[in-house]
């Protein structure tokens, strides 16, 4: 354990001088934080982790070894006078071994990641949200409180996701209809409440309304109604959500998740 002190740290750590270390925090060996990272109290930090300038790792936190914080953008390849944007992680996260996060995004309080999640550059999370294993944010996106990624989501640039969504394994946004054309790139607008089902496919521009339930494996082309179940590649809708009946009790098949959001 490394307790935060003026004098220099033990090898084998390598921590700048100007980096601001909290009281009780844990420090394993090789870890690396470089000048202006801030790492409040009570934080854990795994063997291997990096973390890079201008991160804020807050209190209650624990990172994974070998995670990489505040990783680098494409400018510091290109720039001698590069300065890394700021990365701000919300107390009370979890960051799981091999997440990686960019810098220039937020993330609130109580963030968990999966094993080697990816958060691109401007990504902004609200609070209570986590990001699974081998899941990836392709960067500049927007999402609110209390949402849900599950395993192998991949999540384009400029996807816009209010609160309480769920996506689930291998499900996808994109942000192009002719990639690897750049012109006129946007991303879907997911409202609050949304369920995207397992390997589901949101295209450019279309807007799912609140509450609506995207079948696995629907590949959705146009703009969804609120509270309406669509199925199918192009999906159509089906029917509404609240005339889903659960196999296994007499009650709305979708009454459960509206539950857990209220809770």
């Amino acid at each position: 354990m490394y307790n935060a002190s003026p004098e220099a740290p033990p090898s084998p750590y390598s921590i700048s001088h100007s980096a601001r270390i909290g009281k009780n925090v844990r420090l394993a060996p090789f870890v690396y934080i470089a000048d202006g990272a801030v790492i409040e109290d009570d934080v854990i930090v795994e063997p291997g982790a990096v973390i890079y300038e201008n991160t804020v790792v807050g209190r209650g936190s624990f990172v994974g070894s070998q995670c990489i914080l505040g990783e680098k953008l494409t400018d510091y390849h290109q720039s001698l006078s590069y300065k890394n944007p700021p990365l701000i992680i919300g107390q009370n996260s979890v960051l799981r071994s091999g997440t990686i996060i960019y810098a220039g995004s937020t993330v609130g309080a109580r963030f968990q990641t999966g094993h080697r999640a990816v958060i691109r550059a401007r990504s902004i999370f609200g609070d209570d949200c986590s990001f699974g294993t081998l899941s990836q944010s392709d960067g500049e996106i927007r999402v609110g409180n209390n949402c849900r990624f599950h395993n192998n989501v991949f999540i384009a640039t400029f996807t816009t996701i209010e609160d309480n969504v769920h996506f689930y394994p291998m499900s996808c946004t994109v942000d192009s209809l002719h990639p690897p054309c750049q012109k006129g790139r946007a991303g879907p607008y997911v409202e609050a409440g949304v369920i995207v089902g397992a390997k589901a496919l949101l295209l450019p521009r279309v807007r799912i309304g609140t509450g609506a339930v995207i079948a696995g494996a629907s590949v959705v082309t146009h703009d969804v109604p609120p509270d309406m179940v669509v199925a199918g590649a192009p999906a159509r809708v089906i029917k509404n959500k609240h005339d889903v009946r659960c196999h296994i009790e007499n009650r709305p098949a979708y009454q459960v998740a509206q539950e857990n959001e209220s809770a």
